[in-house]
């Protein structure tokens, strides 16, 4: 599967979210482009890449999009781990969707965990976090959710 098809970019292109417990919301929205990239309106640059999309860092997506694909990235010194944990899957009214799991070490032995997930021809729909303790316990932090976007 083709990275792209999960993370249309385009002049224009916005996405609103919700996060689930405060109900705050905030749209991002691609305002232009500067040669590959893509520039939002919070800071971000993203471009595809024959591998993928990418922000400034890191790959958000690689292909081939399969369930056991891995790849990493070094950001600040920390090795990030990502892999695409499910394809076809649902997310609310969305289906077909790619979730793309990541996890970095933090102090004292645990993980900071995020969990991506990618819908066909509309992008990102969900971001979930959470944190794992040393003694692997898992403790929800927060989640955004799409509710409404605007795609060419």
């Amino acid at each position: 599967m083709d990275a792209r098809k999960y993370y249309p970019l385009a002049i224009g292109n916005s996405w609103t979210y919700a996060e689930s417990r405060s109900g705050k919301r905030e749209t991002i929205k691609i305002v232009g482009q500067d040669g590959p990239w893509f520039l939002d309106d919070h800071g971000g640059r993203l471009r595809y890449e024959t591998d993928g999309v990418r922000d400034a860092d890191r790959y958000l997506l690689r292909t081939p999009l399969a369930a056991g694909a891995k790849w990493s990235a070094v950001e600040n010194l920390v090795v990030q781990r990502f892999e695409v944990v499910a394809t076809g899957a649902q997310s609310g009214r969305f289906t077909g969707c790619v979730v793309v799991h990541n996890e970095q070490p933090i102090q004292k032995g645990g993980k900071f965990v995020t969990e991506w997930t990618y819908a066909p021809k509309v992008g990102l729909v969900e971001i979930a976090t959470s944190t794992i303790d040393a003694r692997g316990n898992q403790q929800p932090q927060t989640k955004l959710q799409l509710l409404d976007y605007k795609v060419q």
